[in-house]
Protein backbone atom coordinates (compact mmCIF):
# COMPACT_ATOMS: atom_id res chain seq x y z
CA UNK A 1 0.00 0.00 0.00
CA UNK A 2 1.36 3.00 -0.93
CA UNK A 3 1.51 6.43 1.23
CA UNK A 4 -1.43 8.27 -0.07
CA UNK A 5 -3.38 4.66 0.43
CA UNK A 6 -1.97 4.79 4.17
CA UNK A 7 -2.97 8.14 4.73
CA UNK A 8 -6.44 8.05 3.43
CA UNK A 9 -7.40 5.01 4.80
CA UNK A 10 -5.91 5.66 8.25
CA UNK A 11 -8.76 6.27 11.07
CA UNK A 12 -6.80 9.35 12.58
CA UNK A 13 -6.79 10.96 9.20
CA UNK A 14 -10.20 10.91 9.17
CA UNK A 15 -10.56 11.99 12.65
CA UNK A 16 -8.81 15.33 11.77
CA UNK A 17 -10.06 15.79 8.73
CA UNK A 18 -13.82 15.97 10.58
CA UNK A 19 -12.33 18.19 13.05
CA UNK A 20 -10.89 20.76 11.15
CA UNK A 21 -14.32 20.55 8.46
CA UNK A 22 -16.22 21.05 12.04
CA UNK A 23 -13.88 23.71 13.70
CA UNK A 24 -12.36 25.47 10.71
CA UNK A 25 -11.44 28.15 12.99
CA UNK A 26 -9.48 26.05 15.34
CA UNK A 27 -5.55 26.33 15.01
CA UNK A 28 -4.74 23.37 17.33
CA UNK A 29 -6.61 20.53 15.06
CA UNK A 30 -5.00 21.96 11.99
CA UNK A 31 -1.77 21.67 13.18
CA UNK A 32 -3.23 18.39 14.08
CA UNK A 33 -3.40 17.34 10.77
CA UNK A 34 -0.47 19.23 9.08
CA UNK A 35 1.84 17.27 11.89
CA UNK A 36 0.17 13.99 10.59
CA UNK A 37 0.26 14.73 6.95
CA UNK A 38 4.05 15.67 7.40
CA UNK A 39 5.08 12.57 9.16
CA UNK A 40 3.18 10.12 7.60
CA UNK A 41 4.69 11.27 4.16
CA UNK A 42 8.36 11.65 5.60
CA UNK A 43 10.94 12.23 3.91
CA UNK A 44 9.70 14.75 1.85
CA UNK A 45 11.70 15.46 -1.33
CA UNK A 46 11.60 15.48 -5.00
CA UNK A 47 10.42 11.91 -5.09
CA UNK A 48 7.04 12.66 -2.80
CA UNK A 49 4.25 11.01 -4.70
CA UNK A 50 2.09 13.77 -6.26
CA UNK A 51 -0.87 12.72 -4.65
CA UNK A 52 0.40 12.92 -0.88
CA UNK A 53 1.51 16.51 -2.09
CA UNK A 54 -1.75 17.12 -3.45
CA UNK A 55 -2.92 16.70 0.00
CA UNK A 56 -0.56 18.30 2.10
CA UNK A 57 -0.53 21.71 -0.40
CA UNK A 58 -4.47 21.58 -0.20
CA UNK A 59 -4.34 21.42 3.82
CA UNK A 60 -1.98 24.38 3.91
CA UNK A 61 -4.05 25.75 1.62
CA UNK A 62 -7.58 25.58 3.39
CA UNK A 63 -5.76 26.31 6.79
CA UNK A 64 -4.53 29.41 5.37
CA UNK A 65 -7.74 30.43 3.97
CA UNK A 66 -9.59 30.11 7.35
CA UNK A 67 -6.47 31.12 9.74
CA UNK A 68 -4.66 34.04 7.16
CA UNK A 69 -2.67 35.52 9.66
CA UNK A 70 -0.29 32.48 10.37
CA UNK A 71 3.15 33.54 9.23
CA UNK A 72 5.28 30.38 9.86
CA UNK A 73 2.64 28.47 8.58
CA UNK A 74 3.33 30.82 4.98
CA UNK A 75 6.55 30.71 5.53
CA UNK A 76 6.61 26.24 6.14
CA UNK A 77 4.57 25.88 2.98
CA UNK A 78 6.98 28.37 0.77
CA UNK A 79 10.03 26.92 2.03
CA UNK A 80 7.94 23.17 1.30
CA UNK A 81 7.99 24.03 -2.05
CA UNK A 82 11.52 25.46 -2.66
CA UNK A 83 12.58 22.17 -0.94
CA UNK A 84 10.90 20.41 -3.81
CA UNK A 85 12.03 22.92 -6.64
CA UNK A 86 8.73 24.26 -7.05
CA UNK A 87 10.70 27.82 -7.89
CA UNK A 88 7.87 29.91 -8.89
CA UNK A 89 5.43 28.50 -6.38
CA UNK A 90 7.41 29.60 -3.57
CA UNK A 91 7.75 33.10 -4.76
CA UNK A 92 3.48 32.65 -5.29
CA UNK A 93 2.72 31.53 -1.99
CA UNK A 94 5.56 34.54 -0.37
CA UNK A 95 3.63 37.33 -2.28
CA UNK A 96 0.62 36.27 -1.66
CA UNK A 97 1.24 35.95 2.09
CA UNK A 98 2.48 39.75 1.95
CA UNK A 99 -0.38 40.99 0.33
CA UNK A 100 -2.34 39.50 3.22
CA UNK A 101 -0.01 41.56 5.71
CA UNK A 102 -0.48 44.64 3.51
CA UNK A 103 3.22 44.17 2.56
CA UNK A 104 4.25 44.75 6.23
CA UNK A 105 5.29 41.47 7.82
CA UNK A 106 8.99 41.51 9.14
CA UNK A 107 8.93 37.94 9.74
CA UNK A 108 7.55 37.25 5.81
CA UNK A 109 10.05 39.37 4.17
CA UNK A 110 13.39 38.50 5.93
CA UNK A 111 12.31 34.88 5.34
CA UNK A 112 11.38 35.33 1.88
CA UNK A 113 14.66 37.28 1.27
CA UNK A 114 16.40 35.24 3.15
CA UNK A 115 16.25 32.27 0.20
CA UNK A 116 16.27 35.30 -2.73
CA UNK A 117 19.97 35.97 -1.75
CA UNK A 118 20.42 32.24 -2.64
CA UNK A 119 18.36 32.00 -5.98
CA UNK A 120 17.78 35.58 -7.49
CA UNK A 121 20.80 36.21 -9.19
CA UNK A 122 20.57 39.35 -10.97
CA UNK A 123 21.65 41.82 -8.67
CA UNK A 124 18.83 44.88 -10.30
CA UNK A 125 16.16 42.19 -9.17
CA UNK A 126 17.06 41.43 -5.51
CA UNK A 127 17.67 44.72 -4.85
CA UNK A 128 14.42 45.94 -5.75
CA UNK A 129 12.92 43.16 -3.70
CA UNK A 130 15.29 45.05 -0.93
CA UNK A 131 13.94 48.82 -1.65
CA UNK A 132 10.24 47.46 -1.59
CA UNK A 133 10.53 45.63 1.76
CA UNK A 134 12.35 49.00 3.28
CA UNK A 135 9.87 50.66 2.44
CA UNK A 136 7.37 48.72 4.37
CA UNK A 137 9.31 47.35 7.13
CA UNK A 138 12.61 49.43 7.15
CA UNK A 139 11.37 51.28 10.71
CA UNK A 140 10.15 48.31 12.38
CA UNK A 141 11.56 48.03 15.87
CA UNK A 142 13.00 44.82 15.21
CA UNK A 143 14.41 45.46 11.88
CA UNK A 144 17.69 45.09 12.65
CA UNK A 145 18.57 41.99 10.65
CA UNK A 146 16.67 43.03 7.47
CA UNK A 147 19.19 45.87 7.89
CA UNK A 148 22.10 43.73 8.31
CA UNK A 149 21.05 41.16 5.03
CA UNK A 150 20.62 44.31 3.25
CA UNK A 151 24.24 45.87 4.18
CA UNK A 152 25.50 42.49 3.37
CA UNK A 153 24.33 41.93 -0.02
CA UNK A 154 25.41 45.11 -1.13
CA UNK A 155 29.35 44.18 -0.13
CA UNK A 156 28.95 40.82 -1.78
CA UNK A 157 27.08 42.57 -5.03
CA UNK A 158 28.31 45.57 -5.62
CA UNK A 159 31.70 47.11 -7.20
CA UNK A 160 32.07 50.00 -5.31
CA UNK A 161 30.74 51.04 -1.15
CA UNK A 162 28.62 54.38 -2.84
CA UNK A 163 24.88 52.65 -1.93
CA UNK A 164 26.23 50.73 0.67
CA UNK A 165 26.85 53.80 2.53
CA UNK A 166 23.08 55.51 1.74
CA UNK A 167 21.68 52.45 3.18
CA UNK A 168 23.70 52.45 6.14
CA UNK A 169 23.15 56.10 6.96
CA UNK A 170 19.14 55.07 6.52
CA UNK A 171 19.79 52.43 9.19
CA UNK A 172 21.52 55.00 11.28
CA UNK A 173 18.32 56.84 11.73
CA UNK A 174 15.98 54.08 12.38
CA UNK A 175 14.40 54.17 16.43
CA UNK A 176 15.19 49.74 16.30
CA UNK A 177 15.98 47.80 19.10
CA UNK A 178 19.57 46.74 18.17
CA UNK A 179 20.71 50.51 16.86
CA UNK A 180 23.92 50.56 18.45
CA UNK A 181 24.88 47.77 16.25
CA UNK A 182 24.98 50.31 13.37
CA UNK A 183 26.93 52.88 14.75
CA UNK A 184 29.68 50.82 15.50
CA UNK A 185 29.83 49.43 11.67
CA UNK A 186 30.00 53.15 10.76
CA UNK A 187 32.50 54.40 13.30
CA UNK A 188 34.74 51.52 12.00
CA UNK A 189 33.93 53.20 8.70
CA UNK A 190 35.03 56.68 9.76
CA UNK A 191 38.22 54.92 11.50
CA UNK A 192 39.52 53.41 8.49
CA UNK A 193 39.25 56.56 6.25
CA UNK A 194 42.71 57.31 5.17
CA UNK A 195 42.20 60.76 2.78
CA UNK A 196 39.57 63.76 2.63
CA UNK A 197 38.48 62.67 -0.50
CA UNK A 198 37.01 59.26 0.74
CA UNK A 199 34.90 61.01 2.80
CA UNK A 200 32.47 61.61 0.33
CA UNK A 201 31.49 57.88 0.50
CA UNK A 202 30.15 58.12 3.66
CA UNK A 203 28.43 62.08 3.61
CA UNK A 204 27.81 63.94 0.75
CA UNK A 205 30.09 66.97 0.27
CA UNK A 206 27.31 69.29 0.48
CA UNK A 207 26.62 67.88 3.96
CA UNK A 208 30.21 67.70 4.71
CA UNK A 209 30.79 71.16 3.92
CA UNK A 210 27.09 73.06 5.05
CA UNK A 211 26.85 70.99 8.09
CA UNK A 212 29.72 70.23 9.24
CA UNK A 213 31.98 73.01 7.38
CA UNK A 214 34.54 70.40 5.85
CA UNK A 215 35.88 71.16 2.69
CA UNK A 216 36.96 67.84 1.39
CA UNK A 217 39.30 69.92 -1.93
CA UNK A 218 41.46 71.65 1.51
CA UNK A 219 44.40 73.10 0.23
CA UNK A 220 46.67 72.74 3.41
CA UNK A 221 48.08 69.87 5.84
CA UNK A 222 45.54 67.88 4.51
CA UNK A 223 46.38 65.05 7.45
CA UNK A 224 45.60 66.87 10.35
CA UNK A 225 43.01 68.23 8.84
CA UNK A 226 41.54 64.76 7.93
CA UNK A 227 41.99 64.29 12.38
CA UNK A 228 39.85 67.11 12.66
CA UNK A 229 37.34 66.02 10.14
CA UNK A 230 37.13 62.93 12.00
CA UNK A 231 36.23 63.79 15.07
CA UNK A 232 33.68 66.30 13.91
CA UNK A 233 31.66 63.37 12.18
CA UNK A 234 31.97 61.31 15.39
CA UNK A 235 30.91 64.17 17.34
CA UNK A 236 28.13 64.86 15.25
CA UNK A 237 27.08 61.09 15.33
CA UNK A 238 27.52 60.80 18.98
CA UNK A 239 24.67 63.76 18.90
CA UNK A 240 22.53 61.33 16.90
CA UNK A 241 23.26 58.42 18.40
CA UNK A 242 21.91 60.08 21.57
CA UNK A 243 19.33 61.08 19.58
CA UNK A 244 18.17 57.45 18.25
CA UNK A 245 18.69 56.22 21.88
CA UNK A 246 16.29 58.03 23.50
CA UNK A 247 13.78 57.04 20.81
CA UNK A 248 14.45 53.51 21.63
CA UNK A 249 14.23 53.73 24.87
CA UNK A 250 11.38 55.39 25.26
CA UNK A 251 9.57 53.35 23.22
CA UNK A 252 10.98 50.00 24.65
CA UNK A 253 10.11 51.48 28.29
CA UNK A 254 6.95 52.38 27.18
CA UNK A 255 5.30 49.72 24.89
CA UNK A 256 7.79 47.43 23.72
CA UNK A 257 8.91 45.20 27.10
CA UNK A 258 5.56 44.74 27.69
CA UNK A 259 4.69 43.24 24.66
CA UNK A 260 5.60 39.34 24.48
CA UNK A 261 3.43 38.17 21.64
CA UNK A 262 3.92 39.66 18.74
CA UNK A 263 1.92 36.90 16.23
CA UNK A 264 -1.30 35.70 15.60
CA UNK A 265 -2.11 33.43 17.75
CA UNK A 266 -5.98 32.33 16.41
CA UNK A 267 -9.34 33.09 17.77
CA UNK A 268 -9.25 30.62 21.09
CA UNK A 269 -6.37 32.08 22.44
CA UNK A 270 -7.21 35.05 25.03
CA UNK A 271 -4.47 37.80 25.29
CA UNK A 272 -3.67 39.37 28.78
CA UNK A 273 -5.74 42.42 29.25
CA UNK A 274 -2.58 44.07 29.67
CA UNK A 275 -1.18 43.20 26.50
CA UNK A 276 -4.40 44.16 24.59
CA UNK A 277 -4.26 47.64 26.36
CA UNK A 278 -0.31 48.37 25.85
CA UNK A 279 -0.68 47.87 22.13
CA UNK A 280 -4.00 49.72 21.81
CA UNK A 281 -1.68 52.86 23.63
CA UNK A 282 1.37 52.21 21.64
CA UNK A 283 -1.04 52.86 18.59
CA UNK A 284 -2.24 55.70 19.93
CA UNK A 285 1.26 57.10 20.84
CA UNK A 286 3.31 56.24 17.42
CA UNK A 287 0.14 58.54 15.69
CA UNK A 288 1.23 61.56 17.96
CA UNK A 289 4.98 60.78 15.95
CA UNK A 290 2.93 61.55 12.83
CA UNK A 291 5.16 59.07 10.56
CA UNK A 292 2.82 57.85 8.23
CA UNK A 293 5.01 54.60 7.16
CA UNK A 294 5.51 53.96 10.79
CA UNK A 295 1.80 54.14 11.50
CA UNK A 296 0.68 52.02 9.06
CA UNK A 297 3.54 49.70 10.41
CA UNK A 298 2.69 49.77 13.93
CA UNK A 299 -0.91 49.29 13.23
CA UNK A 300 -0.10 46.30 11.36
CA UNK A 301 1.75 44.78 14.20
CA UNK A 302 -1.27 45.81 16.27
CA UNK A 303 -3.63 43.68 13.91
CA UNK A 304 -1.32 40.88 13.59
CA UNK A 305 -1.69 40.06 17.54
CA UNK A 306 -5.26 41.10 17.76
CA UNK A 307 -6.99 40.29 15.01
CA UNK A 308 -9.69 38.72 17.15
CA UNK A 309 -10.65 41.93 18.37
CA UNK A 310 -12.92 44.39 16.86
CA UNK A 311 -11.43 47.04 18.65
CA UNK A 312 -7.87 47.33 16.89
CA UNK A 313 -9.48 46.81 13.19
CA UNK A 314 -11.65 50.41 13.86
CA UNK A 315 -8.90 52.02 15.55
CA UNK A 316 -6.78 51.24 11.83
CA UNK A 317 -10.03 52.48 9.91
CA UNK A 318 -10.48 55.73 11.96
CA UNK A 319 -6.96 56.63 11.61
CA UNK A 320 -6.82 56.26 7.52
CA UNK A 321 -10.16 58.49 7.63
CA UNK A 322 -9.08 61.00 10.28
CA UNK A 323 -5.25 61.34 9.18
CA UNK A 324 -5.29 59.93 5.64
CA UNK A 325 -8.25 60.24 4.20
CA UNK A 326 -7.61 57.02 2.72
CA UNK A 327 -11.58 55.30 2.73
CA UNK A 328 -10.64 52.98 0.19
CA UNK A 329 -7.89 51.63 2.75
CA UNK A 330 -10.18 51.79 5.53
CA UNK A 331 -12.58 49.96 3.64
CA UNK A 332 -10.10 47.07 2.78
CA UNK A 333 -9.00 46.89 6.55
CA UNK A 334 -12.50 46.57 7.64
CA UNK A 335 -13.68 43.92 5.42
CA UNK A 336 -10.17 42.17 6.54
CA UNK A 337 -11.34 42.58 10.09
CA UNK A 338 -14.57 41.18 10.15
CA UNK A 339 -13.45 37.98 8.48
CA UNK A 340 -10.85 37.90 11.41
CA UNK A 341 -12.32 39.82 14.62
CA UNK A 342 -15.07 37.33 16.93
CA UNK A 343 -17.10 40.47 17.21
CA UNK A 344 -18.12 41.80 14.21
CA UNK A 345 -21.47 44.13 14.28
CA UNK A 346 -19.05 47.54 15.43
CA UNK A 347 -16.79 46.58 12.48
CA UNK A 348 -19.90 46.28 10.23
CA UNK A 349 -21.61 49.67 11.09
CA UNK A 350 -17.93 51.39 10.22
CA UNK A 351 -18.22 49.50 7.58
CA UNK A 352 -21.35 50.66 6.09
CA UNK A 353 -20.66 54.47 6.54
CA UNK A 354 -17.33 54.00 4.83
CA UNK A 355 -19.23 52.09 1.45
CA UNK A 356 -21.58 55.01 2.09
CA UNK A 357 -19.32 57.63 1.71
CA UNK A 358 -17.64 55.72 -1.35
CA UNK A 359 -20.96 54.91 -3.06
CA UNK A 360 -20.09 51.33 -2.93
CA UNK A 361 -23.01 49.49 -1.57
CA UNK A 362 -23.23 46.96 -4.44
CA UNK A 363 -20.27 45.31 -2.65
CA UNK A 364 -21.58 45.33 1.00
CA UNK A 365 -24.19 41.84 0.16
CA UNK A 366 -21.07 39.72 -0.83
CA UNK A 367 -19.18 40.89 2.03
CA UNK A 368 -21.80 40.12 4.50
CA UNK A 369 -22.89 37.08 2.88
CA UNK A 370 -19.00 35.98 3.53
CA UNK A 371 -19.09 37.15 7.31
CA UNK A 372 -22.18 35.59 8.33
CA UNK A 373 -20.84 31.60 7.27
CA UNK A 374 -18.02 32.91 9.73
CA UNK A 375 -20.26 33.00 12.50
CA UNK A 376 -20.51 29.14 14.20
CA UNK A 377 -23.78 27.29 13.77
CA UNK A 378 -25.00 26.90 17.62
CA UNK A 379 -23.93 30.55 18.37
CA UNK A 380 -27.12 30.50 21.17
CA UNK A 381 -25.17 28.30 22.69
CA UNK A 382 -22.00 29.47 23.11
CA UNK A 383 -21.03 30.74 26.98
CA UNK A 384 -19.57 33.94 26.07
CA UNK A 385 -23.22 35.94 26.09
CA UNK A 386 -21.40 39.07 24.23
CA UNK A 387 -20.35 37.38 21.76
CA UNK A 388 -24.44 35.79 21.18
CA UNK A 389 -25.24 38.78 21.39
CA UNK A 390 -22.90 40.38 18.69
CA UNK A 391 -24.24 37.51 16.08
CA UNK A 392 -27.96 39.20 16.74
CA UNK A 393 -26.79 43.05 15.98
CA UNK A 394 -25.09 41.95 13.10
CA UNK A 395 -27.99 39.93 11.59
CA UNK A 396 -30.20 43.29 12.36
CA UNK A 397 -27.42 45.44 10.46
CA UNK A 398 -27.57 42.54 8.37
CA UNK A 399 -31.41 42.45 7.79
CA UNK A 400 -31.64 46.67 7.38
CA UNK A 401 -29.08 46.96 4.71
CA UNK A 402 -30.88 44.82 2.62
CA UNK A 403 -32.71 46.67 -0.06
CA UNK A 404 -36.62 45.85 0.62
CA UNK A 405 -39.48 45.91 -1.78
CA UNK A 406 -42.18 48.28 -1.95
CA UNK A 407 -44.75 45.81 -1.82
CA UNK A 408 -42.93 44.52 1.34
CA UNK A 409 -44.98 45.04 4.72
CA UNK A 410 -42.78 47.08 7.36
CA UNK A 411 -44.15 44.76 10.11
CA UNK A 412 -43.03 42.00 8.33
CA UNK A 413 -39.32 43.12 8.13
CA UNK A 414 -39.09 45.16 11.39
CA UNK A 415 -37.37 42.32 13.64
CA UNK A 416 -35.99 39.10 12.79
CA UNK A 417 -36.22 35.83 10.99
CA UNK A 418 -37.67 32.93 12.53
CA UNK A 419 -34.35 31.05 12.35
CA UNK A 420 -32.68 34.26 14.55
CA UNK A 421 -35.56 34.61 16.90
CA UNK A 422 -35.41 31.29 17.85
CA UNK A 423 -31.86 31.65 18.90
CA UNK A 424 -32.93 34.39 20.82
CA UNK A 425 -35.64 32.08 22.44
CA UNK A 426 -33.58 29.52 23.03
CA UNK A 427 -30.66 31.58 24.78
CA UNK A 428 -33.96 32.84 26.75
CA UNK A 429 -34.56 29.46 27.50
CA UNK A 430 -31.35 28.66 28.93
CA UNK A 431 -29.90 31.50 30.62
CA UNK A 432 -27.69 30.71 33.23
CA UNK A 433 -28.65 33.01 35.79
CA UNK A 434 -30.30 35.94 37.03
CA UNK A 435 -27.65 38.50 35.52
CA UNK A 436 -27.70 37.08 32.22
CA UNK A 437 -31.60 37.06 32.11
CA UNK A 438 -31.55 40.65 33.25
CA UNK A 439 -29.08 41.64 30.39
CA UNK A 440 -30.87 39.68 27.40
CA UNK A 441 -34.35 41.46 28.61
CA UNK A 442 -32.69 45.22 28.50
CA UNK A 443 -30.88 43.73 25.26
CA UNK A 444 -34.34 43.56 23.46
CA UNK A 445 -34.95 47.06 24.57
CA UNK A 446 -31.96 48.01 21.93
CA UNK A 447 -33.64 46.57 19.50
CA UNK A 448 -36.73 48.35 19.33
CA UNK A 449 -38.43 50.68 17.17
CA UNK A 450 -41.19 52.39 16.60
CA UNK A 451 -42.30 49.70 13.84
CA UNK A 452 -41.33 46.49 16.02
CA UNK A 453 -42.39 46.92 19.42
CA UNK A 454 -45.53 44.81 19.34
CA UNK A 455 -43.30 41.92 17.63
CA UNK A 456 -41.00 42.08 20.96
CA UNK A 457 -43.39 41.98 23.09
CA UNK A 458 -45.10 39.09 20.90
CA UNK A 459 -42.11 37.34 20.46
CA UNK A 460 -40.20 37.65 23.63
CA UNK A 461 -42.64 38.77 26.71
CA UNK A 462 -45.50 36.97 25.72
CA UNK A 463 -43.85 33.68 24.76
CA UNK A 464 -41.92 34.11 28.32
CA UNK A 465 -45.47 34.09 30.07
CA UNK A 466 -46.86 31.83 27.54
CA UNK A 467 -44.02 29.43 28.24
CA UNK A 468 -44.38 29.87 31.47
CA UNK A 469 -40.54 30.82 32.28
CA UNK A 470 -40.92 31.55 36.45
CA UNK A 471 -37.81 32.37 36.39
CA UNK A 472 -38.56 35.88 34.83
CA UNK A 473 -42.22 35.90 36.07
CA UNK A 474 -40.60 35.71 39.22
CA UNK A 475 -38.46 38.50 38.83
CA UNK A 476 -39.01 42.44 39.15
CA UNK A 477 -36.67 42.77 35.94
CA UNK A 478 -39.17 41.35 33.80
CA UNK A 479 -41.91 43.42 34.46
CA UNK A 480 -40.16 46.44 34.96
CA UNK A 481 -38.74 45.79 31.31
CA UNK A 482 -41.69 44.68 30.23
CA UNK A 483 -43.50 48.01 31.29
CA UNK A 484 -40.76 50.18 29.69
CA UNK A 485 -41.31 48.42 26.09
CA UNK A 486 -44.49 49.58 26.00
CA UNK A 487 -44.06 52.90 27.54
CA UNK A 488 -41.14 53.42 25.13
CA UNK A 489 -43.20 52.12 22.18
CA UNK A 490 -43.92 56.15 20.37
CA UNK A 491 -46.50 54.63 18.26
CA UNK A 492 -49.05 54.72 20.88
CA UNK A 493 -50.42 58.00 22.30
CA UNK A 494 -49.39 58.24 25.73
CA UNK A 495 -52.55 57.86 27.41
CA UNK A 496 -53.07 54.54 25.43
CA UNK A 497 -49.76 53.18 26.54
CA UNK A 498 -50.34 53.95 30.50
CA UNK A 499 -53.88 52.06 29.86
CA UNK A 500 -51.98 49.10 28.42
CA UNK A 501 -49.35 48.96 31.50
CA UNK A 502 -51.56 49.56 34.00
CA UNK A 503 -54.98 47.43 32.97
CA UNK A 504 -53.12 44.96 30.85
CA UNK A 505 -49.55 44.15 32.38
CA UNK A 506 -49.86 44.94 35.91
CA UNK A 507 -52.81 42.62 36.78
CA UNK A 508 -50.06 39.72 35.60
CA UNK A 509 -47.90 40.43 38.21
CA UNK A 510 -47.53 37.87 40.86
CA UNK A 511 -49.39 39.20 43.98
CA UNK A 512 -45.85 38.91 46.23
CA UNK A 513 -44.14 41.04 43.59
CA UNK A 514 -46.60 44.18 43.69
CA UNK A 515 -45.04 45.52 46.76
CA UNK A 516 -41.76 44.85 45.84
CA UNK A 517 -39.50 47.93 46.26
CA UNK A 518 -38.30 47.65 42.36
CA UNK A 519 -41.90 47.63 40.68
CA UNK A 520 -42.91 50.55 43.00
CA UNK A 521 -39.90 52.37 42.09
CA UNK A 522 -41.17 51.58 38.39
CA UNK A 523 -44.32 53.19 38.64
CA UNK A 524 -43.11 55.44 41.07
CA UNK A 525 -40.95 56.99 37.85
CA UNK A 526 -42.74 56.55 34.97
CA UNK A 527 -46.50 56.81 36.48
CA UNK A 528 -46.96 57.96 39.69
CA UNK A 529 -50.88 59.01 39.53
CA UNK A 530 -51.37 55.04 38.87
CA UNK A 531 -49.34 53.65 41.39
CA UNK A 532 -52.38 52.80 43.95
CA UNK A 533 -53.35 50.45 41.19
CA UNK A 534 -50.75 47.82 42.02
CA UNK A 535 -52.48 46.88 44.79
CA UNK A 536 -55.66 46.38 43.01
Amino acid sequence: MDKYATIINDEKFSKLTLNVTQFPKALVHWEQLLDFLLDTAAPINKTISPNVLDLITSTYDSMLFNLPYLENYHIDYALLQYKLGNISRFHQIFKRALSIFNQRSLVLWVSYLRVCNEIVLDNKQLFRLYENAETYIGLHYHSGLFWEMYLNQLTLRCSTKQRYFIVLRKALEVPMYSFSKFYAVWLKHVDEIRDLSELPLLISKEDLLNRLQIDVKFSGRRGPYLTEAKKMIKKFTKELYMVVQAQVLEMYNLYESSISTQFYTGPDTILPLQEVNTWLEYTEYITTLDISPLCHLTFQRAITTLASLDTIWIKYADWLIDVEDDYTSAKNILVTGLGLSIKKSNILQRLYSVLMRLDDLDSLENTLQTVTSSFQDSIEQSEDFELFWDYIQFQMILQNSTPKSRYEGKAEVAFLPETILSKIQYRIRHAIDNKERSTLLNAMLSLQSKENTKLIENDIFKYIIESSLTKYLNDCVFWNVYSKLIFYDNSLPYLEKRKYIVKTIWPQIPENLKTHEDIKAFALEYLPEDIGMLSK
